[in-house]
């Protein structure tokens, strides 16, 4: 369970950090400075990408270094996407350069990142689906002929024979889904 809570609130952080980027990268252009343009996103933006960025811009006024506290913002929400903006950000402060323009196309990089994402979710469905057939398959049959004619498989259950072949069964079945999810989880 807590890893589904991690796992989706990565992913609002994903969806949600393009949106968050232009609001920032045109709050520079505006004359912002860095940290008024991402409170501005702290402000403007519901959770869960306003709550961290307010409270990057939190801990920066508590008198931590922003690069120590962009470092924590990594760590806290394990987002690849977040982690490569960060970097963006530390490297430009070292080199220089148009800090609007490297957000827009950090921006413009993840967006189409979550689109191939959600195409390759689209083309592997059938695929999820299959695999989700194959699992509860054999249990659908085992229980329809349980309730037929339970002396049928009560033998599988109570001969060794029967019991080595359910645990073959078994096993090749654990074997199958995860070539199956190996076959389906494409990463982008």
């Amino acid at each position: 369970v807590v890893g589904m809570k991690k796992s989706g609130r990565v992913n609002a952080i994903t969806q949600h950090l393009p949106e968050a980027l232009t609001i920032i990268s045109n709050g520079l252009r505006a004359g912002y400075s860095f940290p008024q343009a991402m409170s501005v996103v702290g402000r403007e933006m519901g959770p869960p990408i306003g709550e961290e960025f307010s409270r990057v811009i939190w801990e920066n006024r508590m008198g931590k270094p922003l690069e120590e506290v962009l470092h924590n913002l990594g760590e806290r929400t394990g987002n690849d996407d977040l982690n490569l903006v960060i970097t963006a950000l530390l490297i430009q402060k070292q080199v220089g350069g148009n800090l609007a323009e490297i957000l827009d196309n950090i921006s413009h990089t993840i967006r189409e990142r979550v689109r191939i994402k959600g195409e390759i979710k689209t083309l592997t469905a059938q695929g999820r689906l299959s695999a989700i057939i194959i699992i509860l398959l054999p249990i659908g049959v085992a229980a329809f002929l349980m309730f037929m004619n339970p002396e049928y498989m009560l033998t599988l259950v109570q001969d060794t024979l029967g019991l080595i072949l359910l645990g073959v069964a078994v096993v090749m079945q654990i074997i199958g889904i995860f070539i199956i999810r190996k076959i389906v989880n494409i990463e982008v």
